[in-house]
């Protein structure tokens, strides 16, 4: 399950994602290196799901509820795989 990097309760300034996955497939997904980027309050997470080409087709997380998902595009599955790994 995901918790704020810091551990914390978000504060005003920080809203909690909305973890509702927003089809069949998809699977959150969070940046290797969330915890030392210079971007405030940005969670890092994405879902995520392989296509039949092992490229991964992304969707923006949601900042809070009653926001929508956001088509992200297509990445390369190496790529992806980089730099995302799955949350469990």
């Amino acid at each position: 399950m995901y918790t704020p990097r810091n551990g914390s309760s978000p504060g005003e300034d920080q809203e909690v994602p909305d973890l509702t996955p927003p089809a069949a497939g998809y699977e959150l997904y969070r940046h290797k290196n969330t915890g030392s980027t210079e971007t405030k309050n940005w969670h890092g997470l994405y879902w995520a799901r392989r296509n039949a080409e092992g490229d991964y087709e992304i969707r923006t997380v949601p900042v809070s509820s009653g926001e929508h998902s956001a088509p992200g595009g297509i990445w390369p599955g190496k790529g992806f795989e980089r730099y995302y790994a799955r949350v469990p």
